[in-house]
This record gives C-alpha cells, sequence and structure tokens, in this order.
C-alpha cells in the first residue's frame, strides 16, 4: 500500500478504535446487543473465557470501566452503523490461509444418521421426525440390552445351581 492511501485509512479511524481487533470490535458489537459472553462465544464459534478477554482488552483499550459502557462507546462512534469499524486496523497484517485440512468439501452432502452434531456444527442435520424416531429407537436398544442380562444372568445362575448340586 501506498503512503498517500495508507495516511488517508488512518485519518478515517479515531484513535483508541484503531487498536482494536477485528473479534474485539464484534464482540462490543455484540455486547451492544445485549448478548452475553456464552451467546457470543456460540456465535463466533469461540469459548466464553476467550470472548471475556478481548471485552477486557477492549475496555482497557477504550479506557472503560465495564463492557456495556465500552460497548456503547464504541458503538455511539460509530454512529448508526455499528459495523462501521468493522475492517482491521491498517497496521495489522492479513492473517496467512488456513492449511489444507482433510476434512470434506463443504459442498460434501454425506450425513450421518446419528443424532449427534459434527465437529464445528451449529446442529446436528437430522430432521425433527428423524431426531424423534430416536426415541423409540433409543427404548428399544435398553429392552434389548435389558433382555440380553436378564438372560446371561440366568444363565450364570442356572450354571452356579447345576454346578452346586453336581458337586454334593
Amino acid at each position: 500500500m501506498d503512503k498517500a492511501a495508507s495516511d488517508s485509512i488512518e485519518e478515517e479511524w479515531p484513535q483508541p478504535f484503531d487498536k482494536l481487533s477485528r473479534r474485539q470490535r464484534e464482540c462490543l458489537v455484540l455486547v451492544y446487543h445485549r448478548k452475553t459472553s456464552k451467546d457470543i462465544a456460540a456465535e463466533l464459534g469461540i469459548s466464553p473465557p476467550t470472548v471475556d478477554g478481548y471485552l477486557t482488552e477492549a475496555m482497557r483499550l477504550l479506557g472503560e470501566r465495564n463492557r456495556r459502557t465500552a460497548a456503547e462507546v464504541y458503538c455511539r462512534a460509530c454512529g448508526d452503523d455499528p459495523w462501521k469499524f468493522g475492517g482491521q486496523s491498517p497496521r495489522v497484517a492479513t492473517p496467512a490461509p488456513p492449511p489444507p485440512s482433510s476434512a470434506p468439501p463443504a459442498g460434501d452432502q454425506s450425513r450421518t444418521w446419528l443424532p449427534l452434531r459434527r465437529k464445528g456444527a451449529a446442529h446436528n442435520d437430522l430432521t425433527a421426525l428423524e431426531r424423534l424416531a430416536f426415541i423409540p429407537a433409543i427404548a428399544l436398544a435398553y429392552a434389548i440390552g435389558f433382555g440380553l442380562l436378564a438372560i446371561g444372568l440366568r444363565f450364570v445362575g442356572d450354571l452356579a445351581v447345576a454346578i452346586f448340586h453336581a458337586a454334593r
């Protein structure tokens, strides 16, 4: 980037907001919309302690004593559009591309027929009817398991009685 473009970008950024990272800005906007750390973490795909860390650092950088005030200061400075300052600071390097993964491509339409969500997914990919079908399936599996346990215990009991009578 040439020097003139860099100077014009830096003039657009108010000084305290220049130091905020993209994640800190996202967390502040979501706090402004009355989201909890747990909700923010779920929305951004990070842990609640990480959200708290971003907000603590943002409060320190903005000189505010609580997260709500920091969020209001940030969003008030943004005017009607709280995402106005959503880009990276010109001083932050662009992130490296993610390493190639062995996971199936996003366009892969393979499904799992278990009521479990995949890693990184917000929910499982079964319909409500398919999830409801697992209730009787689980009950049947428990019944079969209990039946096999009862048969096994009866067999062991009969075997012990037979051994006891044979030893007399």
